[in-house]
């Protein structure tokens, strides 16, 4: 084969499986009716756990970019609801891309149970995790949303997944990477803070040949008063931080500063 035919077979497939994720998002209802018959005729749902609805609005799939053939799917399952309360795990499912079925699937129990901290969106991530030689994982990142306007919080959460088989584990549960918060007159007067992460894989190997994290951050803090008749920034001032993370026997350890409460 020659550079342009390969080039033009490679451009092929690279077309094929951006069409498979764009069309991702279209075939969730078949996917979801496929791993929950019934469900989109609103047949009552029950597992081992007792009954639950499925959480459409917050369904999300995407072909994993490392492994086309697979493609990735997460979903809340609502348990219990009520005004500004409810408890609903995470269920994430692994599914073969050609035939839809279900390849391996994992349930966390309560991890999106919400208050006044709502849950405001399911995301994959599946930047190339290679915390082994043999194990590729992805990740899902769970996005919350405070509902006081005059105390705004933002948070997000990233999960990591590994594919044993057909077998679906977490080997990294509800870090938090991204924080957003603060405190004001919801006029101009106030102090915010934000702060960004990013995860990172490193050379040094631990526990059964898992590789340690790092997960390093940038805090940037602010004041804002009425100056002039106008809202101003008055105070500004940036701190990083950064945190190693590392495998026990069965996932990675949360830093102490990172552990609930």
């Amino acid at each position: 084969m020659n550079r342009i035919t390969f080039a033009a077979a490679l451009c092929g497939l690279l077309m094929v499986c951006s069409a498979r994720a764009d069309d991702c998002q279209q075939h969730i209802p078949a996917l979801l009716e496929q791993a929950y018959p019934g469900h989109a005729q609103g047949q009552p749902l029950e597992d081992e756990r007792g009954a639950y609805r499925i959480a459409s609005e917050l369904s999300v799939c995407k072909v994993w970019p490392a492994r086309p053939h697979l493609t990735l799917l997460a979903l809340a399952l609502i348990r219990a609801e009520d005004e500004g309360y409810g408890e609903s795990d995470l269920q994430v499912l692994v599914l073969d891309t050609a035939s839809q079925a279900i390849v391996a699937r994992h349930v966390a129990p309560n991890l999106l149970d919400w208050d006044a901290i709502f849950v405001d969106g399911l995301e994959f991530d599946t930047a190339p995790y290679r915390l082994r030689d043999e194990t590729l994982a992805f990740g899902v990142r769970v996005k919350r949303r405070g509902s006081s306007r005059a105390n705004p919080l933002s948070e997000t959460y990233l999960s990591l997944y590994e594919l044993e088989a057909q077998h679906l584990r977490p080997v990294l549960s509800g870090l938090r990477i991204d924080r957003s918060w603060g405190e004001w007159d919801t006029r101009c007067a106030g102090e915010f803070s934000d702060t960004q992460g990013l995860l990172i894989i490193t050379e040094q190997r631990g526990n059964e040949g898992y590789r340690d994290l790092l997960l390093k951050q940038r805090r940037v803090e602010s004041r804002s008063a009425e100056v002039a008749e106008a809202c101003e920034t008055v105070d500004e001032s940036t701190h990083r931080a950064q945190f190693r993370i590392e495998y026990d026997e069965q996932h990675y350890l949360l830093p102490i500063e990172f552990s609930p409460i």
